[in-house]
């Protein structure tokens, strides 16, 4: 049994907080994206494309916190912006 799992259940508990790099673990983990790197969170985080709907920063509605010097970011959000506004690189599907 699991600690962090005490059911064993194929569905893990989730952090309350991602750094980008346990952010981008996450997201592979999780299926969200097949493939990305922290650079990739961090790249889609300053991308004009998704100004409006990155959900973190200065006048955002979620803070970034910091831990140990890195940004954090809490899971519930990070994880509903790639699941709702994401689009891969070629994908001509609009977001919304």
């Amino acid at each position: 049994m699991s600690p962090s799992n005490p059911k064993n259940t194929d569905d893990p508990r989730l952090p309350p907080a991602v750094t980008f790099t346990s952010g981008a673990a996450l997201l592979m983990k999780l299926g969200i994206v097949e493939s990305i790197t922290r650079e990739g969170v961090r790249h889609i985080a300053a991308s004009e494309t998704y100004e409006e709907t990155w959900p973190f920063g200065p006048d955002k509605p979620y803070p970034y916190g910091k831990a140990n010097g890195a940004l954090i970011m809490a899971t519930g959000p990070f994880l509903d912006f790639f699941r709702k506004h994401y689009r891969r690189p070629g994908d001509r599907t609009s977001s919304t």
